[in-house]
């Protein structure tokens, strides 16, 4: 059995009994180095997702006859593996097993509600796929990479006539957790701040 496994934004208390249960019984775990980082991997088949999607595919068909759980940070249907999965491998039965996305964790810590923001990601994709959700919507929650990180992602907006509110959640649920409440101009000239959550809420 395959089974996608969301474990949250990275810190073992977001992790639900669910995905525990489920890693707990798995003979093969397969997941980003950071994102295995937060679970127990003792006496498992360890294959680790790079660059490289179609190995962690190969191995996912490989393994099939077996208990094989691939960890995914956040939740398994934003932005994950699941689709190139379920696209690869379509005779698969494959059970998914929701996470806390970073988004969520985001909204909670800063008190609002987020049934009106649009959620979109950057994460290895060009930034102008924001310029249409930008346009169309007032808020706006951008998932960012180490490439296209918040300044940068603000800087483009900027570039489009944007003002208004940018929060960004750096490491969230980690020790090193950091959230900046600022504007879009303020981030926009702001250095690194890596991969990130932005939410932005036009004036």
């Amino acid at each position: 059995m395959v089974t996608v496994v969301g474990i949250g934004p990275g810190h073992p208390d977001y992790i639900t009994p669910a995905a525990a249960r489920c890693i707990k019984k798995a003979n093969v775990l397969i997941g980003g180095r950071r994102v295995l980082s937060s679970v127990d991997v003792d006496g498992k088949d360890i294959h680790y997702i790079t660059s490289d999607i179609e190995s962690a595919v190969k191995v996912v068909r490989e393994n099939a006859d077996r208990k094989v759980a691939v960890v995914v940070g956040g939740d398994p249907g934003f932005y994950s593996i699941l689709k190139t999965i379920r696209n690869r491998l379509p005779e698969l039965n494959i059970e998914v097993i929701p996470g806390i996305s970073p988004v969520q964790l985001l909204f909670s810590m800063i008190g609002c509600e987020w049934q009106d923001v649009t959620l979109v990601s950057v994460h290895g994709r060009p930034v102008n796929e924001l310029k249409e959700a930008i346009v169309r919507n007032r808020k706006v929650c951008v998932l960012t990479d180490e490439r296209l990180t918040a300044p940068e992602v603000c800087k483009y907006l900027k570039g489009l006539g944007m003002a208004g509110r940018a929060v960004v959640g750096k490491n969230l649920s980690y020790p090193d957790q950091e959230i900046i409440d600022a504007t879009v101009n303020e981030v926009a000239g702001m250095d690194g701040l890596g991969s990130s959550v932005l939410y932005v809420e036009q004036v």
